[in-house]
This record gives structure tokens, C-alpha cells and sequence, in this order.
């Protein structure tokens, strides 16, 4: 995406500072902007984003599809990777299209981050800190301060955050979207969304198309062609890093009801077993703590679940 001369100038003098004294310095920077910020400018204009509950209440009530774009995307538009999915200018101009859709069936969401950061665990208040800092100004650019977002979180409401008390009732809500219904997943082929706890007990039936775990944009024609045969009135998962997004989007347009899920799995695992951090579950694929070599699952009610293989 298109840089202001100040971004274009800031980018040139990060690049040519040493490591070592970005490490050092850039918390401390991301800091007193944060601070001035929320001291001396109140008032400034800013993304106006639902709280989770509201987010999922409204997806509830007006039957909605669902786009998240996060800290991955924004990084991805600003000319980086990520650590599953190499950039390309076609998919970044196709995120920079999506992210600023206005259609009233499709929830484009970002993180709420835009206010008093204290209800953030400390490692998310200093990650959202240095996020800002970083690529607020992608975030401005793409953003309209007349649109109303939901919260990118809703399907990550429990480590992030230090009041944690009804993070059990947002889950309840959240599986509450695909009970008694027909869903399709599109996932990668390591994750197994759901395998080994309850999160789509209540659906009328699931079935699976697994993806490529890494780079499954590459492969993304083949991805499309599958989903395509998917009926109109089932409801489709994505858990699929960027490349979720930009198929999400594809399938919205044909009429079809979608909800980007991103990593809701290993979330309401964390929240299961009431673990401070991120660990290991067995069986998944997990970029985040760089698990990316699981066991494999012989599950056979989740090998009769896979409809489609693109690997």
C-alpha cells in the first residue's frame, strides 16, 4: 500500500538502525505515543470498534459473514511475510480491496486496541503498544472513522485479556453461530479445528477441506475450485492465515454465509486447560509457538470428515 513521505522516511531510518538499538529503543518510543496519545489527544479521530460481545451479538442478530484482518495482514500490506504465507502483490492488493469493502451482510473486523490498553495482559499490552507504534499508520490508511468494525479478538477473547470471567458465556455465544447447522470447514491440513473438544458438537453435520498448512495461497485456484462445489445453504469456516480472507470474500460474493475463524481452536484450548500461555495440543498445528510438525491423527470421525485434500 501507498506510504506518506513521513512512513516512507521513518521506514529508510529503521532500516539503516542497528538491530540492537531498535530492540532497545523501539518499546520505549511505542511507549510515550501511547502515552501522549491517550493524555493530550482523547479526542483524535478513531476506528470505531464493537467490543467482543457486541461483535458476536450482531453477527447473531443480522445473520452476518465474517472477515478478520489482524496483526498478520497488516504486516503483510505494509510488504513483510508472515511465518506461514510469503507475500506476494497480488495478495496484498487483494487484502487492501477486502479490508475496506462496505457491504451490510459482511463484518469486516480489527483489533480494538484504539483506546486505554489496560485491559491487555502485560505481553499484549506491550505487543498492541509496539503494534500501534509500528503500523498504526497502515491501519489509518485502510480504516474509514465513519465505519463501524467488529472486534478481530472475538474468536481470541481469553489470553489477551486480564478479565477472563466471561470468556466461558463468549464461547457458548461464539459455537452458537454454527449450532444445528450444515458447516464446511476449509482449513490447513495440520490444524483440526474442534478434534478433541466440544466446539462442533451442535452442528447438524462437518465436513473438512484440508489446505496446504503453509503458503496455502500458492495453491489458491485449486482452494477456490473446492469451495465452489460447497452447496449455498451450508455455512463455511475458514481457518486459513490470509488466504482466508481473500476466499472468504469469493465466497461472500456468491451468496454463501462465511466466518473467518483464524486460530479459535487452540484459543478455547488454552481457555479449556486455564493456561497463562500458549502450549502445545496434540495433534495441531500450532505457527504461533512454531509447532508445525504434530502427530498425525487417526481419528477416524475426523478422517471421515475430509471431503477434499489440496495439497
Amino acid at each position: 500500500m501507498k506510504k506518506s513521505p513521513f512512513q516512507s522516511i521513518l521506514q529508510k531510518i529503521r532500516g539503516k538502525t542497528p538491530l540492537v538499538i531498535r530492540n532497545n529503543t523501539g518499546h520505549k518510543i511505542a511507549y510515550v505515543l501511547y502515552k501522549f496519545n491517550n493524555i493530550f489527544r482523547k479526542n483524535r479521530p478513531r476506528p470505531n470498534v464493537l467490543s467482543i460481545p457486541d461483535t458476536i451479538d450482531l453477527v447473531l442478530k443480522e445473520r452476518l459473514s465474517v472477515i478478520r484482518f489482524g496483526d498478520g495482514e497488516i504486516f503483510m500490506l505494509d510488504g513483510g511475510d508472515t511465518a506461514f504465507q510469503k507475500g506476494s502483490i497480488n495478495l496484498m492488493n487483494k487484502l487492501e480491496d477486502i479490508v475496506q469493502t462496505k457491504n451490510p451482510k459482511l463484518l469486516i473486523c480489527a483489533p480494538g486496541i484504539w483506546g486505554n490498553l489496560d485491559i491487555f495482559e502485560p505481553y499484549a499490552y506491550w505487543f498492541n503498544m509496539h503494534h500501534l507504534y509500528r503500523n498504526g499508520h497502515v491501519w489509518q490508511g485502510l480504516l474509514s472513522m465513519d465505519q463501524t468494525y467488529g472486534d478481530t479478538n472475538m474468536t481470541r477473547p481469553y489470553l489477551a485479556y486480564k478479565d477472563k470471567s466471561s470468556c466461558g458465556e463468549i464461547f457458548k455465544k461464539l459455537f452458537s453461530i454454527w449450532e444445528g447447522k450444515e458447516v464446511v470447514l476449509i482449513e490447513g491440513e495440520k490444524s483440526r479445528l474442534g478434534v478433541g473438544n466440544d466446539m462442533f458438537d451442535k452442528v447438524k453435520s462437518l465436513k473438512r477441506i484440508l489446505c496446504p498448512a503453509e503458503n496455502a495461497y500458492t495453491k489458491y485456484d485449486a482452494i477456490k475450485k473446492e469451495a465452489f462445489k460447497i452447496t449455498r445453504n451450508t455455512l463455511i469456516l475458514i481457518s486459513l492465515g490470509p488466504t482466508a480472507k481473500v476466499l472468504a470474500y469469493d465466497l461472500f460474493l456468491l451468496g454463501y454465509r462465511v466466518i473467518d475463524v483464524g486460530h479459535i481452536d487452540m484459543e478455547y484450548e488454552m481457555f479449556l486447560r486455564k493456561e497463562t500461555k500458549q502450549v502445545k495440543v496434540k495433534f495441531k498445528y500450532f505457527n504461533e509457538i512454531h509447532e508445525r510438525n504434530p502427530e498425525n491423527c487417526d481419528d477416524p470421525k475426523y478422517i471421515n470428515q475430509i471431503i477434499a485434500k489440496i495439497v
